[in-house]
Formats: structure tokens, C-alpha cells, sequence
């Protein structure tokens, strides 16, 4: 990816977004998990970008949620889609060059979608009339039709055309002549925005709650003159873990960012 990102200091206050996501399977749903979206804005002379983050939070999936996948050339790609503005040129640039790159199990389900609308809504307010560049397709993770037809699907939806160099439709490019052709997007049955601050506030209060009902339980057995081995419930030790290590990674996320 640019080493854009690396030379220039944040240009003002990154925003975070908190997005409920869920998975559809015929007429059922259900909740995949809770991903944050972090917005940062660079400015370097007569450049600047806007770079999207996409983080995991909380996953009730089976499968791991990993922060790579095994076709990325250039593992700073991976999980992040930014744009590129030219004020000289007036140009417009979307990256990484080697296309975004997302964790297998974060796709079909609205994440990237998300990603993407929040770009195209800070150069439809910001650089409507600004020509875009065309983009070319990254194929490495498109091998099979149906990942091709949902690439196509993903782009035509903002307004994107696409054109071909083979018949398989794996190479390719993206256009768009400003960003005042391009449309929002956002697939509402799979994503919901959640309130952020309420989340993590909500998040904190039931840490706390279950601390003190470990606390007592440990002063109960005490009492007793026995000792606590396993005896919170299995269910709320487990809770209690997994608010542990979230609280953690909020912290770490906030410091981070």
C-alpha cells in the first residue's frame, strides 16, 4: 500500500463507527458480530487521504477471525480501503493497489460495503467534481465465479463501470468519472450502527457487575471455609473472560487510534 499513511500525521479526529452485523440463511438470521470502522484523515502538501480501518470486535463465529489472508502481497493492506485525493491534478486515487483485501470470514456480509460507502460519502461532500482514476481489478482472491460475480455485484451497486480484458472476467478495471456519478450504499438487512459510547459503556457496566458477583461468591466461600475453584458458573466465567478481553482491546483500540 502507499506509504502515505507512514509520512504524514493525522489531520484531525479519527471517527469511529460500531456496526452490528449479521448473517442470513434463507429466511433466518442471525448475529455474526460486532465490527468497528476507523476513519482517519492525512494531509501531506497538496495530498490527502482518507484511510478506513475495519476491526474486528466480537465474533460469534466458529471459524477465527484472522488479521490476514494468504494472498495478500502486502499485509498492510489487509482489512483497510482508502482514497487518495490530488488537489493539484484533481484526481482521485482509491487504494491499496493490490485491491482490498478482507478476512475470509468477514465477507458476503456488507463489511466491505460499509467500508467503501464511508469513502464515497467523504468525496461525494468534499470532491464531487474531482475525476477518479481508474481502478484495476486484484484477481489473486477472485479465483472462483461466484467470488467474481459478488466483486461485480459490490462494485455495480456504488455506480462503478466495469470493463474486462478476458473472458473469465477475473482481470479488469473500475470506473468512474467523479464522485458525483458515484451512489451510497448500504446493505441495511446485514448491517446496523450501533451507538458506540452506549456499547462500550454498557460493555464496562457488565464487567463490573460480574466482578462483584465474583467477589462476593469468593467472600461467601470464604464464609464457609472453602475455597472458590470453579465455582462461578461456567456460563458467567466465561462471560466474564470474553468482557475481560474486550474491555482490554478497547483500551488498546482507543490508544492505538
Amino acid at each position: 500500500m502507499s506509504d502515505f499513511e507512514q509520512r504524514t500525521e493525522e489531520y484531525g479526529t479519527a471517527i469511529l463507527k460500531l456496526v452490528r452485523v449479521k448473517e442470513t440463511s434463507g429466511a433466518n438470521s442471525r448475529l455474526f458480530g460486532n465490527i468497528v470502522f476507523s476513519m482517519k484523515h492525512y494531509k501531506e502538501g497538496d495530498n490527502e487521504m482518507m484511510l478506513v480501518r475495519i476491526i474486528p470486535v466480537t465474533s460469534n463465529s466458529s471459524r477465527p477471525i484472522r488479521g490476514v489472508t494468504g494472498n495478500a502481497s502486502d499485509q498492510l493492506s489487509i482489512n483497510k480501503i482508502y482514497a487518495l485525493v490530488n488537489h493539484r491534478s484533481n484526481s482521485i486515487e482509491f487504494g491499496p493497489t493490490q485491491g482490498l483485501f478482507l478476512d475470509k470470514n468477514l465477507r458476503n456480509k456488507g463489511i466491505g460495503t460499509f467500508a467503501l460507502n464511508e469513502l464515497v460519502s467523504w468525496l461525494r461532500e468534499n470532491f464531487q467534481e474531482y475525476s477518479i482514476t481508474p481502478f484495476d481489478f486484484v484477481t489473486a482472491d477472485n479465483a472462483d465465479e461466484d467470488d467474481r460475480d459478488v466483486r461485480n455485484k459490490f462494485l455495480e451497486n456504488f455506480g462503478f463501470n466495469l470493463s474486462f480484458t478476458d473472458v473469465t472476467q477475473r482481470n479488469g478495471t473500475m470506473k468512474a468519472k467523479k464522485p458525483s456519478l458515484i451512489k451510497n450504499y448500504i446493505n441495511s438487512e446485514k448491517l446496523e450502527e450501533l451507538d458506540i459510547e452506549k456499547f462500550f459503556f454498557n460493555l464496562i457496566n457488565e464487567k463490573n457487575k460480574l466482578e462483584r458477583d465474583y467477589n462476593e461468591l469468593k467472600v461467601e466461600y470464604a464464609a464457609r471455609g472453602e475455597e472458590l475453584l470453579g465455582g462461578m458458573p461456567k456460563g458467567d466465567l466465561i462471560k466474564y473472560t470474553v468482557i475481560g478481553s474486550i474491555s482490554v482491546l478497547v483500551i488498546m483500540l482507543l490508544l492505538v487510534i
